[in-house]
């Protein structure tokens, strides 16, 4: 890989009961490899709250590149 970068486009919380469903939009730039780009898709308990998962994506290494890729539904 050259230069590649990745923009967050668009963060989607969906809180209910069980759980908190979160997708990311990415837009990959440059010499990314393949899977970056699109909707990125994650599950927490209800136990974390949105700033809890701000914080692990952003600050503790919870990438949501890494995560499947599925959209909103």
């Amino acid at each position: 890989m050259g230069k590649a970068s990745v923009k967050f486009k668009e963060l989607r919380f969906v809180i209910e009961d069980e759980l908190t469903q979160v997708y990311v939009a990415c837009e990959a730039e440059g010499d990314c490899p393949i899977g970056v780009q699109g909707w990125h898709h994650k599950t927490f308990p209800p136990s974390k709250n949105v700033q809890q998962i701000l914080k692990a994506m952003f600050e503790d290494g919870d990438d949501p590149v890494l995560w499947p890729l599925e959209g909103p539904k």
